[in-house]
């Protein structure tokens, strides 16, 4: 897999699968539009199955149509939008570089609504990936004024197609789950497109089911037969390092990725410090490079917003100390207290239940796990900063020989 940011988005051969979903969607987009009501497609899937290389054919095929007298797209206004800078980055570059899209296509979805409000636009079809990122509550410090971004977009549009996972929600103002959903979509026509192939990870059943077990805090042996994938449990971090640095060389795309929990370094720099392993966490950069593809980012550790949506062929994710050992019934646990980045705990309204909410906190910890955990390709290496998780996790690997 190269360093070119648009490659693992903008794929010429599609799969039977693919190309299945992307029929049936045309097909309803194309009957939605001949009527004067709102509809919503919602493409539903799990990390790696494809769902943002649909919605690149998909806007492509309705953009190259605008001027087609002979396209059910002929005329069309359209716009595409995420919640996500780094995958904005990609958008925008597809923008700049192919024939019938434009920059100025895709957009962050409060620039969206606002844009629209303004100037009292609306939209024949708008495009939305990772849904899931979308605000499902104001936030008027990014001049979000209204209650829930999908409601107010749909309002805008005639034809909404959204990407969901509900496994990769991972912030309080980004709540979502199938009852909220339900209840934003209920006043209109919708279907749901669900993709359920996994594309990005070259891995046999036995370890995708560890590592979907695994992300839920479920510890099993390591699967003796692990085909090609290289899964792999570190006893130290500088060690897992070590090895991301030869895969890098290798083959390039190899990173090391953590979750929140890390304690900054004494002298305050944000830093992730475990054993020997010392390193600055990743930073938004303004250059058109997404951090995956940035060399320099070898020597950064990054983070659910960094790479969520992107594709690597090594990730060596260390696991912070809100990650415990239940030796009880031996799990894997989540304790919120010792979660740093507090902002992806702000309340919601539409969590209130004390029950609802801490289960929200552990599950947010275990999404942000599980969007990492399943940006490699090639391999997974993990290494948990709690002495007795990682023991127990060293414990199943060598079971597994």
């Amino acid at each position: 897999m190269e360093n070119d940011n648009l490659k693992p988005f903008d794929i010429d051969q599609m799969s039977a699968n693919q190309q299945d979903v992307l029929a049936d969607l045309q097909k309803y987009i194309n009957e939605s539009l001949k009527t004067s009501d709102h509809h919503v497609a919602v493409i539903e899937g799990a990390a790696g199955t494809g769902k943002s290389v649909l919605l690149t054919r998909l806007f492509k095929n309705i953009r190259q149509g605008l001027k087609d007298p002979a396209s059910p797209y002929q005329g069309l206004k359209t716009v595409f939008t995420v919640n996500h800078p780094e995958l904005l980055k990609v958008y925008q570059e597809m923008g700049a570089r192919y024939s019938d899209l434009y920059k100025k296509d895709y957009v962050r979805p409060t620039s969206l609504i606002n844009s629209a409000h303004k100037t009292d636009s609306h939209y024949d079809v708008v495009l939305i990936d990772e849904g899931h990122l979308l605000l499902s509550k104001r936030e008027p410090y990014i001049r979000f004024f209204q209650d829930n971004q999908l409601s107010e977009i749909i309002k805008l549009a005639k034809v909404v197609v959204v990407v969901f996972d509900f496994q990769q929600v991972i912030q309080g103002k980004m709540f979502w789950n199938q009852k909220l959903l339900n209840q934003v979509l209920a006043p209109y026509d919708h279907r749901v497109f669900p993709m359920d192939f996994q594309y990005r990870m070259e891995a046999n059943a036995s370890v995708s089911a560890w590592i979907d077990d695994f992300v839920t805090g479920k510890l099993t042996p390591l699967p003796v037969n692990q085909g090609d994938y290289d899964l792999r449990i570190f006893e130290r971090a500088d060690d897992l390092f070590e090895t991301i640095k030869e895969r890098n060389e290798e083959g390039g795309l190899a990173r090391v990725l953590a979750t929140t929990g890390f304690q900054r370094r004494a002298d305050g720099a944000h830093h992730v410090v475990l054993d020997g392993f010392d390193l600055p966490w990743d930073e938004f950069d303004a250059q058109v490079k997404t951090w995956p593809n940035r060399p320099e980012s070898i020597n950064q550790v990054g983070s659910i917003y960094t790479v969520q949506g992107f594709d690597l062929n090594y990730a060596g994710v260390l696991l912070s100390p809100a990650f415990e050992y239940d030796a009880k019934n031996d799990r894997m646990v989540v304790n919120s207290a010792k979660v740093t980045h507090k902002e992806i705990y702000k309340k919601n309204p539409n969590l209130t239940d004390a029950g609802a909410i801490a289960q929200a906190k552990t599950d947010f910890m275990y999404n942000a796990l599980n969007i990492l955990a399943k940006r490699g390709k090639k391999g997974l290496y993990l290494k948990a900063a709690d002495p007795a998780l990682n023991a127990r996790l060293l414990a199943l690997q060598n079971q597994a020989k």
